[in-house]
């Protein structure tokens, strides 16, 4: 049996035909760049999210480069983040000229740890960047009250989150500003790259819908800023509306799965993911940590299993940011996550016979050891 990270193939085939006919209409009137498919998804995402600005773009990191030029964070600013997580969040502090200031992570969900931030803000600590890792929301009571406190912004990075959700309030509702992707293998995943930011300041959401098209207001050639380009194209933007009103499903039944993992799975030498909820944490992955990481890893390809590791290396050891002068030990929760965290499949569309496979391998791995 071969069992991959995610099926795409199996997830378009519910959705082709309304895709292919949406494709056609675009490409038949040649309205290729936010039209009325970009517009849609918008007011459709704002409202589903709970925010009034959903504001389009390229990708993800442009979503988090936008999101931190609307702040107006400059050359010599500090923003505080998680060194356990995707490139782009610390990458997009150092696009934008800020310096990231790394602070350690939880040991229970991999999520930033909130009673460590205090102790990294300074005088040049111009903003808060939180990550809703693996699709589980941060403590973001706790975190915007230090951000109000401090009076600091909050930017929440929800590549892997949406749809989740605490007391029926959403990632993305939280904070000054959030930023998401559409990347094909996200929760809610596009034909190519696409981002979104999110926002419920009427400032920050004119500002955005600027940055985003070279900083140009209302009339065409007159730049009120300079911005960037990061336009989200007709044909993306059909696809995901398409694709929409299968996210809470979708969510749902990644959540099915975990549960089915940890019921399976415990009892073993493993550290498994807590589910406290059916919504705080959708499952964009299923991470366990095990100390025989590697060779668990190993054992489960030759059984024709697909495993991801998220991430190999934290972001305060990775070569590019050796100027922020980090070492081996500073953050040694994320630095051992890194060791030995291994995602296993739990896409939607994973048969239960799939489920049962891996489980079955797993425990076969541990019983001849």
């Amino acid at each position: 049996m071969n069992i991959s990270m995610m099926n795409l193939k199996a997830q378009y085939a519910k959705v082709k035909t309304d895709i292919l006919r949406n494709l056609k209409e675009i490409l038949s009137e040649q309205k290729l760049i936010l039209g009325k498919y970009c517009s849609l998804l918008e007011s459709t995402i704002a409202g589903y999210v709970g925010v009034p600005y959903a504001i389009s773009c390229a990708n993800g990191t442009d979503a988090l480069i936008l999101s931190l030029m609307a702040l107006g964070l400059q050359e010599g600013d500090e923003v505080i983040t998680t060194p356990y997580t995707f490139f782009s969040t610390a990458s997009s502090i150092a696009l934008v000229g800020a310096k990231p200031v790394f602070v350690d992570i939880e040991r229970d969900n991999m999520n930033i740890d909130p009673g460590l931030i205090e102790g990294a803000i300074t005088a040049k600590t111009k903003a808060i960047v939180v990550v809703h890792l693996f699709g589980k929301l941060c403590d973001m009571e706790r975190i915007c009250s230090i951000g109000k406190k401090h009076g600091l912004p909050v930017v929440e990075d929800m590549a892997q989150s949406l749809g989740s959700r605490v007391n029926g309030r959403m990632s993305g509702s939280f904070g000054d500003v959030a930023a998401l992707s559409f990347y094909p293998t996200k929760n809610l995943g596009g034909i190519g790259e696409g981002g979104m930011v999110f926002t419920t300041r009427k400032d920050l959401g004119e500002k955005l819908t600027k940055l985003r098209v070279h900083g140009m207001g209302n009339t065409q050639y007159f730049h009120e800023m300079i911005g960037i380009n990061s336009r989200l194209d007709e044909i993306k933007a059909c696809a995901l509306v398409v694709k929409f009103p299968y996210l809470d499903l979708w969510n749902r039944k990644r959540v099915e799965n975990a549960r089915y993992y940890n019921k399976k799975l415990n009892g073993l030498p493993m550290t498994l993911p807590i589910i406290e909820d059916d919504t705080s944490h959708i499952f964009h992955q299923y991470v366990v940590r095990v100390k025989e990481r590697n060779h668990l890893q190993n054992f489960l390809k030759d059984k024709g299993i697909q495993t991801g590791i998220y991430y190999p290396v934290p972001l305060h050891l990775q070569h590019c940011f050796t100027y922020l002068e980090y070492r081996k030990g500073d953050f040694p929760v994320t630095e051992e996550a890194c060791l030995t965290s291994l995602a296993l499949p739990v896409y939607p569309e994973l048969k239960r016979v799939e489920k049962t496979y891996i489980v079955d391998a797993i425990r076969e791995f541990f019983h001849s050891a």
